[in-house]
């Protein structure tokens, strides 16, 4: 199970790293998706399109009760909630991203229908069965996975559906792929990347059914290019508030990312059995 220390490496990675996200990536705080690398499709578009390939698969609707597992600054909750009329409550454990995901809920007149808690997602402060479904974007990437799905599974009712965007490997791993690797996992305080055929045993462990596990990397690769020259866009502020050094390791991240190549990424969507 993850560690107390591990699990506070990571809220302090956000913490830390949240002036950055927000450059990246606005109010979503994940990959871009293209359907085909040169469609056209803006960078903005792209983030936007991420968020509906997890809402069109999670299948809520009005009256669903929906949770958003590292819900970063809202974006993504706003978004489900808006598109199917499903009450959503998300979490993080990072206090800034609650109050500000719970500003931009009310600026868009959405309070009512979405609202944000601080807590862990190894601990949730929910009863069993008490969600229709649930969201994880790229926040099962600093968790132990097997303890995380397990406590997913509980508060999610017979039928419920997760649908979550993670990295795996299902490419070869080169001696030079292995070395950005490790350099990936420390400067995003990531948990241990898992194969992609180690994912359905992995969810039935936890009390999940798989459905469908896509391999999405060829439509989200462009994210890497985009992070680089909003990096660079924006340097000058950047490098102010985190300093030369740090700024230099992310965008040397984010060359070797390019030449070598990153984990894959993953598209998962499972759902809690019905009972017999």
């Amino acid at each position: 199970m993850i560690t107390e220390t591990t699990s506070q490496k990571a809220q302090a990675y956000y913490e830390q790293a949240e002036a950055m996200y927000v450059s990246l990536y606005g109010p979503n705080f994940h990959h871009g998706y293209w359907p085909l690398p040169d469609d056209g499709t803006t960078y903005e578009q792209a983030l936007e399109n991420l968020t509906d390939q997890i809402i069109d698969r999670v299948v809520a609707g009005p009256g669903d009760r929906v949770l958003d597992v590292g819900c970063g600054i809202g974006g993504p909750a706003i978004r489900l909630a808006s598109r199917t009329g499903a009450n959503v409550v998300g979490i993080s454990n990072v206090a800034t991203q609650i109050e500000r995901a719970s500003a931009r809920a009310s600026s868009e007149n959405m309070a009512e229908q979405v609202r944000f808690e601080q807590a862990d997602a190894l601990e949730l402060p929910f009863p069993d069965e008490s969600f229709d479904a649930a969201i994880a974007i790229e926040s099962l990437i600093h968790m132990d996975r097997g303890p995380a799905l397990s406590e997913i599974a509980r508060v999610l009712r017979p039928g419920g559906v997760l649908t979550a965007a993670d990295f795996c490997l299902n490419a070869v791993v080169t001696p030079e792929r292995q070395q950005v690797l490790d350099r990936y996992r420390d400067l995003d305080s990531l948990s241990p990347f898992h194969r992609f055929d180690e994912f359905p045993p992995m969810l039935r462990r936890a009390g999940l059914e798989p459905l469908e596990l896509l391999d999405a990397s060829t439509h989200v690769e462009k994210s890497v290019k985009m992070w680089w020259e909003r990096t660079e866009a924006d340097l000058e502020n950047l490098t102010n508030h985190y300093g030369k050094q740090e700024l230099t390791d992310f965008i040397g991240l984010f060359d070797d990312v390019i030449n070598h190549g990153g984990p894959e990424y993953l598209i998962f969507t499972a759902r809690k059995p019905l009972r017999p």
